[in-house]
């Protein structure tokens, strides 16, 4: 259960966040310099913090995007729901191109993933 929350968190976000980033080439460039620091245990913290605080937005606003009426109400609720997804990924100590770094290596990554789920439980 828990394994399935994290993978809905984590899509919720990465998804969400697109639009967040500046250019595809800038966020690639980004992307490569933080893989090749190491994940820190402070930073997985950090990391299980923004998640459950994601998860929060992403449950606060399900069913309101489930019942939007058109696409554009659609589309206003998810850019409210990303808006305070990024903030709460501020909020926990990481930027949201970390957040999404973090997601992608704990995909990778089997050390890493166990390493986030036993601070998770």
């Amino acid at each position: 259960m828990r394994k399935t929350l994290l993978a809905m968190t984590i899509a919720a976000f990465t998804f969400g966040s697109a639009g967040v980033m500046a250019a595809p080439q800038d966020a690639m460039q980004q992307q490569q310099a933080t893989e090749a620091q190491a994940i820190s245990d402070e930073m997985l913290e950090k990391f299980v913090v923004a998640m459950d605080e994601v998860r929060a937005v992403s449950d606060k606003y399900a069913e309101e995007f489930q019942n939007a009426e058109d696409a554009d109400q659609a589309q206003e609720i998810q850019q409210k729901a990303q808006e305070e997804m990024v903030a709460a990924v501020s909020d926990s100590g990481l930027s949201p191109e970390e957040y999404n770094t973090i997601v992608q290596r704990v995909q990778q990554d089997e050390e890493l993933r166990a390493r986030l789920e036993e601070m998770s439980e």
